[in-house]
């Protein structure tokens, strides 16, 4: 559990226990109202794993394959070692069929 996540634990916990207002845990979590009644309420049902990011250990749907950055990497490393970012993007859509942003490199 990281810092923020271990702080909105124990602010939440004062909520639920009576000793702060939802407001003042607003404030102290720099988050709106809304969102504290939000998380009081998923630690009500959940417990403390309501307050965890739910993406927590999942691969993001955008990233790179391993296979494709492995060699995108062996490319740069050789044949395209003199090409910028924008002509190796360029030169892996022409010949490799890679449709890969400038940006990600």
């Amino acid at each position: 559990m990281s810092e923020k996540e271990a702080k909105r634990v124990y602010v939440v916990e004062q909520v639920l226990a009576g000793k702060i207002t939802v407001r003042q845990a607003a404030e102290l979590l720099e988050l709106s109202e809304r969102q504290v009644f939000r998380l009081k309420g998923g630690m009500k049902k959940e417990g403390v794993a309501a307050l965890a990011h739910k993406n927590r250990g999942r691969k993001p749907n955008h990233a790179v394959p391993q296979e494709v950055r492995s060699l995108v990497v062996s490319l740069a490393a050789g044949p395209f070692q003199e090409a910028s970012c924008q002509h190796m993007s360029e030169l892996l859509a022409e010949f490799h069929n890679i449709s890969l942003s400038p940006k990600n490199y």
